[in-house]
């Protein structure tokens, strides 16, 4: 049994590569977050996911672990929060998260060590998923086309809680990730989306960091 985490930033598409992978016969999902696996499973893989890159992730507790690191740009993944959480989230504390996530990205890009794969959010759906699909070959999972197909599967991502019919308001945290989950895999990034603080359009747009990730501003 093989152990897969997906990590990242929030908003960035921890789910959705989760719930892709979790469609494989043979990988166990773990539903809820989760920055570990404490558990077994008879199938090939077992499989996680917790939307932030802790530095442990890193170290040789985890070298046993496949990981699959992935960022998106911080206009569309602040943007996304900001509206979630009405604005909550933005003392400071989102936009220096981001920007130590990116160096770290940045890093182990540049850095590679066992076992680790990085992935942006806007090239997961390029090409009919063609650079995800050669991280997954990498992997040594064993999949078929279909599971890129949402409308094939009924995912889960928090216990308890079930697919409503109707889109729930977005404020019903729980409910609205469950329904948007089950949406098409498409990438939602378009200028129409964009919903940032004065404070978090300036760092994003002087931030050396971000420029390195994002130097093209899309």
């Amino acid at each position: 049994m093989k152990k897969i985490i997906i990590f990242g930033f929030p908003h960035s598409g921890t789910s959705i590569l989760k719930s892709i992978i979790g469609h494989i016969d043979g990988v166990e999902e773990i539903i809820d977050e989760s920055d570990s696996i404490n558990t077994t499973t008879n199938k090939d893989f077992i499989l996680c996911k917790y939307p932030f890159a802790l530095d442990k992730f890193f170290t040789d507790k985890y070298k046993d672990y496949i990981k699959i690191f992935i960022i998106r740009n911080p206009k569309y993944a602040l943007s996304s929060l900001n509206k979630r959480f009405n604005y909550r989230l933005i003392k400071g504390c989102c936009i220096n998260s981001y920007i130590n996530t990116a160096k770290k990205f940045i890093f182990y890009k540049k850095n590679p060590i066992k076992n680790l794969y990085t992935i942006k959010y806007e090239d997961l759906f390029k090409d009919n998923f063609i650079y995800f699909k050669k991280i997954l070959n990498k992997i040594g999972l064993k999949y078929s086309n279909s599971i890129f197909d949402n409308s094939k599967y009924k995912n889960k991502i928090i216990s308890g809680i079930n697919l409503s019919k109707n889109k729930p308001a977005n404020a019903e945290h729980g409910p609205y990730r469950t329904w948007q989950i089950n949406q098409p895999f498409v990438c939602k990034n378009h200028y129409s989306k964009i919903d940032l603080t004065e404070e978090q359009s300036r760092i994003i747009s002087s931030n050396n960091y971000i420029l390195e990730l994002y130097n093209d501003h899309n």
